[in-house]
């Protein structure tokens, strides 16, 4: 069941949302705004009932009325006269036809003032609803909007449009920004220059929360339209409408104004305006969603740098804005260290160097994902991996021990092709260990690494650090997560180093195996 407030005259309705509490007032920010100096700016406060509405008033002036009798909260039912100051009403059934109109208020000086609300309709109707010159000039800044390939090129287009359309002195673009507060995003004068002062908050506000398109002869002296902001800029007339996306979501406002004359912008205006505003919320939303398709795609390109494809897929589809910041993980790491790598180094032609060394890598980090395991970095001929992070991983321990011995296993055929060519073989320890650390995002706005720090990575490089060529040492942390035992020789332990506690080792015959870990 849904109400509706209209005036004795039938030149004031108001619509009843249910589900939430309604204010009503002066202020133009207002869900009931009344035009009437009567009224304070937060009058009252409407909850819709199954009978009727409840009314609580705000410590309002003049008073909040039912029937006749001034009341603190209280109810009105269906056909009860409601009064907020002297403005009076009566509560009705809304009427499936019915359609805002618009409303006069009484300025500061006494004089009446005009100002026009439209409900915005569907695009379609929108579109519809503009004929001849007008209808042409709407369908080639459709297809200029349309061939836009960026969202900031779009937005210039849809100023650009808006100044072709009006005899207005500025033009805006109002979006969401941080926590979606509404922010300025775009501004110009007629001349083409940025201007460096905001859309007048009242407006913008007002648009955006209600879904109405504004039109207003003289915003300096309208109630609704007046504010610090407008008088500061010293606006005269001034048209807004939201932009409404798919499902009626606010996308945000465009705005025109007026500095020079009062009725600047007339009815045939405003329905232009809201034409306007539907093509360019098209535009906008659909280019915003191939700007976060893009998005997505850089994520998961950079992310497949470092991750398997299926949990590159994972993490693009769940991150939003890069940030400093992470949290601890238990993971377990892997280090893997090519042994007398400088003398092999010197011996080799710069180039040749290179080209097998990006060999060698590119099958270690096969392994690595291979076994579901992460690539954090390479750090000279040395490479790091691990597992749990940033997705957590049952059973990493295992994986990433089926990932060491795979490298060691692959570094032997990488061996006999290299000594066939006549190249020099390479020698590799590895070492693991399981524990916490912290997963984040390292470094400085300018550069961010997602990476590893803690105890457990610097325990993890001193077990590899232990390692012979051919070696695969594991730290207790990490045998005793294994979910099958395998064939492993004792090794010394590893003394402590500053706070780290002795670090018993274990070295894993290379003819072990565990049961394949499956994603």
């Amino acid at each position: 069941m849904a109400f509706v407030l209209v005036s004795p005259t039938g030149d004031r309705r108001f619509q009843l949302d249910s589900g939430r509490p309604l204010t009503v007032g002066r202020d133009f920010t207002c869900d009931v705004p009344i035009l009437d100096q009567g009224v304070s700016r937060r009058h009252a406060e409407i909850v819709t009932m199954n009978k009727g509405i409840s009314l609580t008033d705000l410590d309002s002036r003049n008073g909040t009325w039912v029937n006749g009798h001034r009341i603190k909260s209280g109810t009105a039912q269906i056909n009860d006269s409601v009064a907020f100051g002297s403005v009076k009403f009566v509560l009705l059934l809304e009427r499936e036809d019915a359609r805002m109109t618009p409303t006069t208020s009484v300025a500061l000086d006494g004089s009446s003032t005009m100002i026009r609300e439209r409900a915005m309709p569907s695009r379609e109707q929108a579109v519809a609803d503009i004929a001849g010159r007008r209808l042409s000039q709407l369908v080639t800044i459709a297809q200029r909007l349309g061939g836009l390939a960026t969202v900031d090129a779009l937005l210039g287009a849809i100023v650009d449009g808006l100044f072709s359309a009006f005899d207005a002195d500025r033009v805006a673009i109002v979006l969401p920004g941080a926590d979606d507060v509404l922010e300025t995003r775009l501004a110009r004068d007629r001349a083409g220059g940025d201007v460096p002062r905001p859309v007048p908050r009242a407006i913008a506000s007002g648009v955006a929360k209600r879904q109405v398109a504004l039109l207003t002869h003289d915003a300096i002296e309208d109630t609704r339209t007046t504010g610090a902001s407008v008088l500061q800029q010293a606006v005269r007339s001034a048209m807004a409408a939201p932009l409404l996306g798919e499902g009626r979501a606010t996308l945000g406002v465009i705005y025109v104004d007026n500095l020079r004359d009062i009725h600047a912008f007339s009815e045939e205006d405003l329905d232009f305006l809201v034409a306007f505003a539907g093509i360019a919320a098209a535009a906008v939303e659909r280019e915003s969603a191939m700007e976060r398709l893009r998005q997505a795609d850089r994520v998961r390109d950079n992310f497949e740098r470092y991750f398997t494809p299926q949990l590159a897929e994972r993490i693009a589809a769940e991150t939003g804005v890069v940030a400093p910041g992470g949290d601890r993980r238990h993971v377990t790491v892997l280090f893997s260290d090519i042994r007398g790598f400088t003398a092999i180094a010197e011996s080799l032609p710069p180039m040749e160097m290179a080209a097998q060394l990006n060999e060698y890598f590119g099958v270690m980090v096969d392994c690595v994902f291979r076994h579901q395991g992460a690539l954090d970095k390479f750090i000279g001929d040395a490479l790091m991996a691990y597992w749990g992070a940033p997705m957590s991983l049952p059973h990493a321990a295992d994986c990433a021990l089926l990932a060491a011995l795979d490298m060691q296993r692959e570094l032997v055929t990488l061996n006999a092709g290299w000594h066939a060519q006549g190249r020099p073989t390479l020698s590799v320890g590895i070492g693991l260990h399981s524990g916490d650390a912290f997963v984040g995002n390292i470094g400085s706005p300018r550069r961010l690494e997602y990476t590893l720090i803690g105890d457990t990575v610097n325990v993890a490089s001193r077990v590899c650090s232990a390692a012979d060529g051919g070696d695969v040492l594991v730290s207790e942390a990490v045998r005793s997560q294994l979910t099958a035992p395998v064939s492993v020789d004792a090794r010394p332990e590893l003394a402590p180093a500053r706070t780290l506690a002795r670090v018993t080792v274990w070295a894993v015959h290379p003819q072990s195996s565990l049961p394949i870990v499956r994603a």
